[in-house]
């Protein structure tokens, strides 16, 4: 297995100032609503009735207060967004920052050309089912490799 290159701690910093969550938020199609210095609104990553998503654009950090109690930076939004690993979200942002910016002025936005992988697990599966649906999908993973 070869070894993998470890993302410079600057690139991942000017990631994380460079593409903004509240930007991120308004493309998944989320109203936010100033209150005081955030913004708030319905999380998308669980069934959200009142607002319960805080965005802190002075920091570019997210948090949810509701359900889920998931936060973290425009790298861990585009992880649980997208479902994907924290490589695949660096690639994500690396190479599509500037249209995620500036998807709403009117401009082409480039589409992700990354393909996303299924997941092995059924959505809500409980752990005794998730557990048994990963073990099988690494058996067979291992029986054809």
């Amino acid at each position: 297995m070869g070894a993998r290159k470890k993302i410079p701690q600057e690139e991942l910093d000017r990631l994380k100032r460079s593409v903004s969550v509240a930007d991120l938020a308004r493309l998944r199609g989320i109203e936010l609503a100033p209150h005081g210095k955030d913004l708030i609104g319905l999380c998308p990553f669980h069934a959200d009735h009142s607002p319960s998503l805080v965005i802190t654009p002075e920091n570019n950090l997210w948090h949810c207060l509701g359900a889920c109690d998931k936060g973290g930076s425009v790298i861990d939004w585009v992880m649980k967004a997208e479902g994907v690993s924290f490589t695949h979200a660096i690639e994500l942002l690396r190479h599509h920052d500037t249209a995620l910016i500036h998807a709403n002025t009117g401009k082409p936005v480039v589409k992700l050309q990354i393909k996303k992988l299924p997941s092995p697990i059924e959505k809500g599966a409980d752990d005794y089912k998730a557990l048994r649906q990963a073990a099988t999908y690494y058996h067979e993973t291992l029986l054809t490799s």
